[in-house]
């Protein structure tokens, strides 16, 4: 009797090349993921018009380089997206010990990566009011969404998540086996060196 589709023996090794790929492409976009998104904030702090800036000299400035600020705004938006992306990718590949922490590594990363990225609809709109009103109207428009409290925790969850996200995939990686330990410790300096003590400039991005 012929083999029914169903339960037809495969041939030793067909499906093997592409599962084989499929692996080779996870480990290459694991490494190409946080290259891009360093590159990209790099970018985006070069070409930030009020970088390390707040306040009414920011509004100034954002308004007079409308160019600028899409370039800078542009690069961070996809910098935070290839940072999600370098987490759930490492988390993805954590098995066994390290699988708990990997699963809180998912969970930040997908909050961080849904949230963070949509901030930066921000800089247009301080954009446009700064050119549309001036300076005044910046003021005015940040004045009454100061008592938003909803705007205030989906602002601090989010950049806490993004901000942990990797670190904990870091983590479980070591967890799991995957890399030594001080790859964690390397990434939680980098994070802390770069983005609180240096900054959201070039310096702080390519640290």
């Amino acid at each position: 009797m012929l083999d029914s589709p169903i339960t037809a023996p495969i041939p030793a090794g067909e499906g093997a090349a592409p599962g084989r790929a499929a692996r080779t492409a996870r480990r290459w976009s694991l490494v190409a993921a946080p290259v891009l998104a360093g590159l990209l904030a790099v970018a985006g702090a070069a070409a930030d018009p009020a970088v390390d800036l707040d306040g009414r000299q920011l509004y100034r400035l954002y308004a007079d380089n409308p160019e600028a600020l899409q370039f800078k705004s542009l690069s961070y938006h996809f910098s935070y997206a290839f940072w999600g992306v370098a987490a759930l990718l490492l988390a993805w590949s954590v098995r066994g010990r390290g699988a708990w922490p990997a699963h809180g590594a998912v969970l930040l990363a997908s909050l961080g990566a849904t949230s963070l990225p949509g901030f930066l609809l921000a800089d247009f709109y301080d954009s446009g009011i700064g050119q549309a009103f001036g300076v005044e109207g910046n003021v005015a428009v940040e004045e009454a969404m100061s008592g938003m409290w909803a705007l205030q925790v989906m602002r601090i969850s989010g950049v806490a998540d993004f901000l942990l996200c990797l670190p904990v995939a870091a983590l479980a990686a070591w967890r799991g086996g995957l890399v030594p330990w001080w790859a964690p410790v390397g990434v939680v300096a980098g994070i802390g060196g770069g983005f609180v003590v240096v900054g959201a400039n070039v310096s702080g991005a390519l640290t």
